[in-house]
């Protein structure tokens, strides 16, 4: 059974990189196996469990109050789904994966290496050649644009659908790039983990994003300050700033930044005065883009900015719940990368707790948690930090002792010896 939950969760990953419509289908697989076997492992006040159950409470008390449909289905159904799978996802991983933080590290080294496929799809959407579309490549590359959901460019829309969202989908690879880089110990690994680094960045300067770059640069700055190294994070953050200071050529489509950000500042103050009008239990997503066009005239999914998108949809309550939920992840993954014994372990959680933030920062220009990759990704990271911190920190489990792998070998060595 174990066996079949590491396939499980390797899906999973897969999954996040191939195409928006798996990860819910594997979510609702995982679903059905933690109802079956782990009906009595339910929490409710542990965290982020309970993030997820309030939201859902939130959800339908928003929508008793203004009740909406889409494509004739009640939004709550699709809001409760949502984050009640994200609940049985958290209760399946807590007892079905007892995960040692290096089975995780695989994990994510396994993803990490995957991700050179949404690379090889950004760099493939860049040529246009009649022997390619004829080609079985062709076929591939007509799946994804038909299920494109954005106004046709120059710019790679990768696997998601979406430039930004494949934008922020290459930041978490890019983070990863750095943390193989620092705990692969072969020279050629080390290397491997720099050109993966440059190669995601190049696949995300195809999507055209610019507030990747900002994520990302944000991602970074947490990482390296979670290594301890202080005067590294202030010298990389001032040398980012610096380059695109003296070199602001460097910013991608620069000819429609201030068209772009008229544009972005009239979607925030609507959506502004959406969460005014609505301040207590929000308005619900997808709801809220059908409001919004009736105020605006024009058509957006989402406020395009995080915070402002989950007050406008969930009302104060669940931007005070999200914003909980943030301080005690951050002040979960410091905890255990404190009782960490090895250096591995350490960036582990640096790596994880950068993936977070880099989405935060991300999603200060857009909202990139709503969508299915994105937003697995994001609380799966969320939920990994929880877990270990109760496994590392509370419980404290035979291999978080720094001697406790090599007393083991030695009793085995002795037991051995009085065998023969």
């Amino acid at each position: 059974m174990r066996h079949l939950h590491k396939r499980l969760i390797e899906l999973l990953y897969l999954s996040i990189l191939l195409s928006p419509f798996f990860p819910p289908v594997v979510l609702l697989v995982i679903a059905i196996v933690t109802i079956t076997f782990y009906r009595t492992h339910w929490k409710l006040k542990a965290w982020p469990e309970s993030f997820f159950l309030l939201l859902t409470a939130i959800s339908c008390v928003s929508w008793l109050v203004d009740p909406s449909w889409f494509d004739g289905i009640p939004i709550v159904v699709i809001v409760g789904l949502c984050f009640g799978l994200y609940y049985l996802l958290t209760v399946w991983f807590r007892n079905a994966l007892e995960f040692h933080w290096k089975d995780i590290q695989h994990l994510y080294l396994s993803f990490w290496v995957g991700g050179l496929y949404v690379v090889f799809i950004c760099l493939i959407q860049q040529v246009d050649s009649p022997w390619l579309i004829n080609s079985p490549i062709g076929a591939l590359m007509q799946f994804y644009k038909e299920y494109r959901y954005q106004t046709e460019s120059v710019r790679s829309f990768g696997t998601t659908g979406n430039s930004n969202l494949t934008a922020a989908l290459l930041i978490c690879l890019a983070l990863i790039s750095i943390y193989a880089a620092s705990v692969l110990k072969l020279k050629w690994q080390k290397i491997a983990g720099y050109v993966m680094f440059f190669l995601f960045c190049y696949a995300i300067w195809l999507t055209g994003s610019r507030g990747a770059w900002a994520g990302l640069v944000v991602g970074l700055v947490v990482q390296v300050w979670m290594t301890g190294a202080r005067r590294w994070t202030v010298g990389i953050f001032l040398g980012l700033v610096g380059l695109v200071t003296f070199f602001p050529e460097l910013i991608p489509r620069q000819e429609t930044i201030i068209s772009t950000i008229r544009v972005r500042l009239e979607v925030w103050s609507t959506a502004f005065e959406i969460f005014k009008e609505h301040w207590l239990l929000g308005v619900l997503p997808l709801h809220f883009s059908q409001i919004f066009e009736q105020k605006a005239h024009f058509s957006v999914i989402h406020a395009h900015n995080i915070f402002l998108g989950v007050a406008a949809e969930f009302g104060v309550f669940g931007l005070l719940a999200f914003l909980a939920l943030l301080f005690v992840t951050i002040q979960r993954a410091r905890r255990w990368r404190k009782t960490a014994n090895l250096k591995e372990e350490k960036r582990l959680a640096g790596m994880l707790l950068s993936q977070t933030v880099a989405l935060i920062g991300h999603g200060m220009y857009d909202y990139p948690i709503l969508s299915p990759q994105i937003g697995v990704l994001f609380f799966l990271s969320m939920i990994i930090i929880h877990t270990q911190y109760e496994r590392r920190c509370l419980k404290r489990p035979e291999w978080s002792e720094p001697k406790a792998e090599s007393e083991i070998e030695d009793k085995e060595e002795k037991l051995t010896l009085v065998t023969k």
